[in-house]
């Protein structure tokens, strides 16, 4: 279907209206009926662009609501008067979730996501090492050029009039591919700004765009760096052997150095060794394209790509990191160990990061979250200073899903070991009670996730699936949901879980989900801003929450064991939404 052009013109709602009814007709189902606040919120946004009363509207709507529907729409009646845009995403997960809708709908827009995700038909490796790449020939003279699925994923996305794209793969192209373009050559960008750019799960914008520019150091660095040396010499690509000398040097220099001012001057010689291995990425590549056409490209030369491509993003990340914390101040420079062998260095400077390498490239955004909570907050963070605020209410019928709040049992550092036994006791008390159904319990950190596995009776240790890592995670989740009467307990279960129905009936919030103050740059944070700490910990429960009820007729009971809770939510009021507050029992005990 060609979408047609209807000249909108300032406050035309008629006109709105119309291109809201097209949308439904050309793509939804016949049966497709409006949810309550949907249409409200698309002529709102749709307004507020053509009015240009602002530009940045924010769009709370919780689980539910349809954001990716009011995102397609706002999108489809914005092409329709010939403008462009994007809608982001934070993971593939969702991603590929708009790409099911686009099909379905017969929307025929296009979405990349990095290059990894897709194979090489040529040599069945991932697209890093296609065959094009690796042999350094140009993609279009390819014969498979056409069949390519990253490729053809790419024009596609960057001829459609709206593109779907993660949050990653746009920072990367418009502040490396688009802002180091030559304006005096006529070089095709294929992904330039847009005329508007609509983000889903936008709570989580300003840790990926810090975590974006952040470098990071760990145990295998300076081997990778020694072995790629290794290879440069050995097949006379180049000679880097003094460069290896120094960084191996300064890389061991930034885990004893604390002060501010000495590691960004060793992080500048740390940049400047880089930048001398960057001529010798298109050597490497000139010397495979030579020894392909004599020898098939074996292991050890993909390697040495995959190697130098690491280097090249890792110099990248340093050089832009060294600049930003030029231009503010090495105040802004934070030493952030992850343990003993890592080290990432994060910039407290907020403000700067997102004007310069996120808001700068927007000209109409859209912040589309379930979980905005406190407004004004969440702006500052963004470094927005005006906004439009759009609230959509929750049409959940929470009669059926209570918050049972057991205050008493702090889970503070000071307290913690005199409440530990008696929450294995209540949560053994709550297995018991939900024995035939399936739940899941956030316990914050994996160490008192095993403390819980290891102190509960045994009856409840055999329902419990505990994970370490990110595929043992995806393992025990794909267990939750093929087996009854099982329970995953572990962090990083707040966000991007659809457990609906019988998938979980129950919840455990195990402690208050606070970031860990032993993590410098939230220690940093918190003190540039103790507010902000409060808030992250209120919406990191606000999502929590949201991961057993995914729609109307769903339910589930939720559990705060946490006595902690009680002084947030006092401190804080005014940040929980109504309904969350409404759903609250105290049982104390």
């Amino acid at each position: 279907m060609v979408q047609g052009i209807f000249p909108v013109e300032r406050s035309d709602l008629k006109q709105i209206d119309k291109l809201i009814d097209d949308f439904k007709e050309f793509f939804l189902p016949k049966e497709w009926i409006w949810r309550k606040g949907q249409r409200e919120a698309i002529k709102e946004i749709v307004k507020t662009y053509i009015n240009k009363t602002h530009e940045v509207v924010v769009l709370e709507a919780p689980v539910g609501s349809g954001k990716s529907i009011i995102a397609m729409c706002v999108s489809f009646i914005l092409n329709s008067i010939k403008k462009s845009g994007y809608i982001l995403t934070s993971d593939i997960s969702l991603q590929e979730q708009y790409e099911r809708d686009f099909k379905n709908f017969k929307l025929n827009w296009g979405s990349i996501k990095g290059i990894d995700n897709y194979i090489c038909t040529d040599n069945d490796e991932k697209n890093s090492i296609g065959t094009c790449r690796i042999c350094n020939k140009s993609p279009q003279s390819m014969y498979c050029y056409k069949d390519c699925p990253y490729f053809s994923a790419r024009d596609k996305a960057a001829l459609s009039p709206t593109s779907i794209l993660n949050y990653s793969y746009w920072l990367i192209m418009m502040n490396y591919v688009f802002s180091n373009r030559d304006e005096n050559e006529e070089v095709k960008i294929l992904f330039q700004p847009r005329d508007f750019v609509i983000c889903d799960e936008a709570h989580k914008i300003v840790d990926i765009v810090q975590n974006h520019f952040s470098p990071k150091f760990d145990e295998f660095t300076i081997d990778k760096i020694k072995k790629l040396t290794t290879f440069y010499d050995v097949y006379k690509v180049a000679d880097h052997r003094d460069q290896l000398k120094r960084l191996t040097s300064n890389i061991k220099k930034l885990y004893k150095e604390e002060n501010q001012e000495q590691l960004l001057n060793i992080l500048k010689s740390i940049e400047i060794d880089l930048e001398n291995y960057r001529p010798s990425y298109e050597l490497l590549k000139n010397k495979i394209k030579e020894y392909s056409l004599k020898n098939k490209v074996d292991k050890q030369w993909k390697d040495a790509v995959k190697l130098a491509d690491w280097l090249k993003d890792l110099h990248c990340k340093i050089e832009d990191y060294v600049t930003i914390i030029s231009k503010t101040s090495s105040r802004n420079l934070i030493k952030n160990p992850q343990g003993e062998e890592t080290i990432v260095f994060n910039c407290l400077q907020e403000y700067y990061l997102m004007n310069n390498h996120f808001n700068k490239w927007n000209k109409f955004t859209v912040l589309m979250s379930a979980t905005i909570s406190e407004p004004s907050q969440y702006l500052k963070g963004m470094a927005i200073s005006n906004a439009k605020f759009i609230k959509m209410e929750s049409l959940f019928d929470f009669k059926k899903s209570p918050i049972y709040y057991i205050p008493g049992h702090k889970m503070s550092f000071k307290e913690l070991n005199n409440t530990l036994p008696w929450l294995y006791k209540k949560i053994d008390s709550i297995l018991l009670d939900h024995k035939n159904e399936s739940g899941i319990i956030h316990s914050v950190s994996y160490d008192l996730a095993l403390k819980i596995f290891t102190n509960v009776s045994k009856e409840s240790q055999k329902r419990l699936l505990v994970y370490n890592g990110i595929d043992e995670k995806r393992d025990v989740l794909e267990t939750l949901k093929r087996e009854k009467n099982k329970v995953v307990i572990g962090p990083s279960l707040l966000e991007g879980l659809n457990l609906k129905d019988d998938w979980s009936r129950f919840q455990i919030f195990a402690k208050v989900p606070y970031l860990a103050i032993t993590d410098k740059f939230v220690e940093a944070k918190m003190k540039l801003n103790p507010s902000w700490y409060q808030w992250k910990a209120i919406l990191n429960i606000l999502q929590g929450v949201g991961r057993s009820i995914r729609s109307e007729n769903d339910y589930a009971i939720t559990y705060i064991l946490d006595g902690c809770f009680g002084d947030l939510i006092h401190y804080n009021r005014k940040a929980f939404p109504l309904e969350f507050i409404q759903r609250i029992i105290v049982k104390n005990e």
